[in-house]
């Protein structure tokens, strides 16, 4: 290619499935997709997970095809390994730039000239190459001198067929050449997520309508940051250390519940839903 480089493509990188809370020191998964404004081609590019200070973490490289359900949306999974120390922290993923790689060039190599070979087989089926049974019936027929007919046959390369090599200039043109792939932006996002200590305690969270004391499934329960929601029984399991907690528990069309619960053991507690409408709780009740 000749001329000043053709413009970068701008690239945007997205970050998702990252477990909040994480146990410190504990290992977790993040995908990590990636997506050119031209949606070109980025299957085989890597990514690298950074941390605040620009150390790299984890790395992947983008899946051969986009991601189901998209046209150009590239993905990595990236496996790492969450921060001794509890609380919340902010990573980077990265995509770097790439360079714009050559077309592949690929030459027609001419077959070597067999000139030689050819001198052999048109003098071969030359009207002067007759085999030794031929001779001899001449020189019994008397229709040749002994000498001439025990001559050996004669080559004539003037007779022969020329196969002559093509130019130089045509053996090395190219026969095809592809595209070559254009230079990328580097982009990259941050996501955050929270590390806690490793819990050694179940909490177990039974939800039930007040009223009729029928389990309530799907309710959000929390204890602090550590959350879980009710299974068909309207029970949740929550694991977490030992420690004082505010356990919050929200489900649509009941009253939420708050409470404060210290934690020294396995517990097992049992809340009684009120029923309300949406219409009789404010802003922060609904979105909390």
């Amino acid at each position: 290619m000749t001329g000043e480089p053709r413009p970068a493509h701008p690239t945007s990188v997205a970050v998702w499935g990252a477990p909040s809370p994480v146990v410190a020191a504990s290992r977790f998964t993040v995908t990590v997709g990636v997506k050119c404004s031209a949606a070109c081609r980025l299957a085989g590019h890597p990514v690298v997970i950074r941390d605040g200070t620009g150390r790299d973490l984890g790395r992947g490289i983008l899946g051969a095809e986009p991601a189901a359900g998209t046209s150009a949306l590239y993905v990595a999974a990236v496996t790492l390994t969450a921060p001794r120390e509890p609380g919340v922290h902010g990573w980077t993923a990265a995509f770097p730039a790439t360079a714009e790689s050559p077309p592949p060039v690929t030459t027609a190599q001419p077959e070597p000239a067999t000139a030689t070979s050819a001198l052999h087989q048109g003098a071969a089926s030359g009207p002067g190459h007759e085999g030794p049974s031929a001779s001899h019936e001449r020189q019994e027929a008397g229709s040749a001198p002994p000498d001439e007919a025990s001559a050996p046959p004669r080559h004539d390369a003037e007779a022969a067929p020329r196969h002559e090599a093509p130019p130089p200039e045509a053996a090395s043109a190219p026969q095809h050449e592809a595209a070559s792939a254009p230079r990328h932006e580097a982009a990259a996002c941050t996501f955050s997520f929270r590390t806690v200590e490793r819990p050694g305690n179940v909490v177990t969270v039974a939800v039930v309508d007040r009223d009729t004391e029928a389990p309530l499934a799907n309710a959000d329960v929390h204890l602090g940051v550590h959350r879980a929601s009710t299974d068909a029984d309207g029970r949740a399991r929550v694991d977490v250390p030992v420690g004082e907690y505010e356990l919050y528990v929200r489900s649509p069309g009941y009253q939420p519940y708050a409470d404060p619960v210290t934690v020294t053991g396995d517990t097992a507690l049992r809340v009684a839903a009120a029923r309300v409408s949406d219409a009789d709780l404010d802003d922060d009740q609904v979105w909390m």
